[in-house]
């Protein structure tokens, strides 16, 4: 028989870790000397130390290896164990092939644009939020955020700005353009109100837009003319990380400036509805 010493150098495995499997129970010493509390150890132990290191390297639990060396368990909860962390392994790779997506993709923004500030993009999930909106065709996008002024300054006291949540946008157009713009324009709601309103010739109404999964966010500091910059970004990213866009995409205006302000003083979330494209999941193997 060899000491703890002698045995970790034959196992190639620490003293440490001897111990502390002697601890929760994996390998007991095949004898401890009464008298001096030395752990002796021998070479019959191998085949359980090294089928021990083989599951832990799988990734498996200590008590998930205490039953399988120790208990009388069936080939099929073997197999469901091992299933299990297969599962779990594959769903790490999937994770991990994502954040190396993510890390591609900010590479190449780097690249194409350098360090420019408020390019962080946020892949989060919606909620479904009442919309009290009117959708029309806007000359310009001056005059869509005039209409920003106009709801919000005629809108019945009932409704009131403490009703009122961030103004928005929803672009329908299936085409840019910078004229005859396809928007729905109005406000986000803290509660729905069931009614229609007109508002200086506007007919605006109320409807729950859908929550959705995925969306792809980015804030755009400035005006539109920031937009190339913003969206570019999104199609990086997008394009990086395997999405496409899923739906019609949002501006919310977390900050309008007043007519007396620069387009500068703005601050506007994008909002990109995407879907992972099926034929491009990793291959994990």
């Amino acid at each position: 028989m060899f000491k703890i010493g002698e045995f970790s150098k034959i196992a190639q495995v620490s003293s440490t870790l001897l111990r502390y499997y002697d601890e929760v129970g994996l390998l007991k010493p095949a004898r401890i000397d009464r008298f001096t509390g030395y752990r002796y150890y021998s070479v019959e132990q191998l085949p359980r130390l090294n089928r021990i290191l083989a599951l832990k390297d799988m990734g498996l639990a200590l008590d998930q290896i205490q039953r399988l060396l120790d208990d009388d368990i069936s080939e099929d909860e073997i197999r469901g164990m091992l299933a299990l962390r297969k599962a779990q392994i594959e769903q790490t790779l999937r994770d991990e092939v994502e954040r190396l997506r993510r890390v591609e993709s900010r590479i190449k923004l780097i690249d194409t644009e350098g360090l420019r500030q408020g390019h962080d993009i946020v892949l989060k999930s919606v909620p479904a939020q009442p919309f009290l909106a009117v959708r029309q065709t806007f000359a310009s996008f001056e005059a869509a955020r005039d209409l920003v002024f106009e709801l919000r300054d005629a809108l019945p006291s009932h409704v009131g700005r403490n009703r009122l949540g961030s103004p928005a946008v929803i672009t329908h157009s299936e085409n840019f353009e910078w004229e005859n713009l396809d928007f729905e324009l109005g406000y986000f709601l803290t509660d729905a109100v069931d009614e229609t309103f007109m508002v200086g010739g506007h007919t605006l109404t109320v409807r729950t837009i859908p929550a959705v999964s995925s969306m792809a966010t980015i804030i755009r500091l400035g005006g539109p003319d920031q937009n190339p910059f913003r969206y570019g970004a999104l199609g990086i990213w997008m394009e990086t990380g395997g999405y496409r866009m899923a739906g019609p995409g949002l501006e919310i205006f977390l900050r309008v400036p007043s007519e007396s302000d620069t387009p500068e003083q703005a601050i506007t979330e994008i909002q990109l509805p995407v879907e992972k494209i099926p034929d491009q999941a990793p291959d994990l193997y």
